[in-house]
């Protein structure tokens, strides 16, 4: 049973209502597993902390946890009904000392009361258009809390609750096969329509997300920008993305930011549609539900979002330093995507295995046109007690080809948690807004 030290009567109620049905607000198995390993959800984990206290304490609240498991190459083999080939494949490349070190199950998913709310009259009323590349009848997030297909698992991936509208100054290092790594330093701002002042529900209903984003660091790269409005249905009007470059202070349409088009100062490690685990429409692949598994998962990594943490600590060849890195056993979705007939991506195959308690991918394996597993992604989920939204404090992703891998996300150059629940308003989200901020 998970220990809590407060446990909302929100989250009390919650559970008691849930238990009728026997899932939880989102619809994720209320109980837990057979052999125990898996608790009951209970409410999750929530924390207020007052606003100008939460750099101070925002901390890890399950900092004693023993390790209770230690999975590396000498022993992988015996835990293979709980691990994915990616796992599988970097535990038998990385013989130096990496391993998963697993805690004890905590199931801290937790939203805002109307989030649910939204979620339970979403069951009844959203629905996938006839394609699939959209989602009608819906509000708010969550549109399939019973999903019945892989497209509907995939839809609550896109549409999960991320605290409404978000900012943060975040690092991304690439490293290479050696070990040696350089780092950008990118601030991002994403609002979501509930929170923004001038979004007009006739000429904007199919805008899903504003995001912007600004290189601050290296000075070569500084000042780039790129401005995306993320549409729901982007067969019908696909992703709207500009970009403001420096030198030139030129801010041109960008139709590249899409699919597998280049990531941001990415060195080739990543795709345009490989942000956020998986982004952008899901129209090139044919998805199927494989079902539910029980899996080892990054889960509850506070010790990622820590402001004293730093490259050389955390950065080793190969992989993250794994003494920083928390996993647990949770059910996931396998939602697995093979390439349509007739479409281009550089990813012929597409395997996500998604927490069924927070709707988010946690890994990711992505296979070349021959078969072969190319890349291997992980997303470490941290619950944002302070703001009741679960998301990642990082996403990596490993390249078994070069032996490069790619980490996004880290905060320990900000200074600052991430900021949620904020308004902003449309005109900062607008092609002329970067070229006013560019010019300075």
């Amino acid at each position: 049973m998970i220990r809590l030290p407060l446990l909302l009567t929100l989250g009390l109620a919650l559970h008691s209502a849930a238990q009728a049905t026997e899932t939880t607000p989102l619809g994720a198995e209320l109980a837990g597993n057979a052999d125990g390993s898996i608790p009951a959800w209970q409410g999750g984990y929530r924390q207020p902390l007052a606003s100008t206290d939460i750099a101070r304490d925002f901390i890890d609240p399950f900092a004693s946890d023993p390790i209770e498991l230690t999975i590396d190459h000498s022993n992988y083999q015996q835990y293979q009904n709980h691990l994915t080939p990616g796992q599988i494949e970097q535990l038998r490349r990385n013989k130096d000392g990496y391993r998963l070190n697993v805690y004890q199950t905590r199931r801290t998913a937790a939203v805002p009361e109307p989030v649910y709310q939204a979620a339970s009259r979403n069951r009844e009323t959203a629905q996938l258009t006839p394609d699939g590349n959209g989602v009608t009848g819906y509000q708010g997030y969550y549109p399939f809390p019973a999903p019945k297909t892989g497209l509907e698992v995939l839809w609550n991936h896109f549409m999960r609750y991320r605290g409404g509208s978000l900012f943060r100054s975040q690092t991304q290092v690439v490293t290479q096969s050696s070990g040696s790594f350089n780092e950008v330093q990118i601030e991002e701002r994403a609002v979501w329509p509930e929170n923004l002042n001038g979004f007009d529900q006739a000429t904007d209903a199919n805008v899903m997300i504003y995001a912007k984003q600004e290189v601050v660091a290296p000075a070569r790269l500084a000042g780039n920008m790129l401005l995306v409005h993320e549409t729901v249905n982007q067969y019908q009007q696909p992703r709207l993305a500009w970009l403001y470059n420096a030198g030139q202070r030129r801010v041109r349409r960008a139709p590249q930011v899409a699919y597998d088009g280049p990531g941001t100062a990415a060195d080739g490690l990543r795709t345009s549609d490989n942000v956020d685990m998986y982004s952008g429409s899901p129209d090139r692949y044919e998805w199927k539900l494989e079902g539910k598994q029980e899996i080892y998962i990054p889960y509850n990594n506070h010790r990622l979002t820590d402001q004293n943490l730093d490259s050389e600590r955390l950065i080793q060849q190969g992989h993250l330093n794994p003494e920083l890195l928390r996993y647990e056993k949770h059910r996931v979705w396998k939602v697995v995507g093979t390439l349509r007939e007739g479409q281009r991506h550089v990813y012929a195959k597409r395997v996500f295995y998604i927490d069924e308690d927070t709707w988010q991918i946690a890994l990711a394996e992505h296979y070349d046109s021959r078969g072969s597993l190319w890349r291997f992604s992980e997303g470490f989920h941290v619950q944002y007690y302070y703001a009741d939204t679960p998301w990642y404090a990082a996403e990596a992703i490993y390249d078994f080809n070069s032996s490069r891998y790619l980490v996004m996300g880290l905060l320990y150059n900000s200074g600052n948690p991430v900021s949620f629940g904020f308004r902003a308003t449309k005109s900062e989200f607008l092609p002329a807004a970067l070229r006013t901020s560019g010019i300075k």
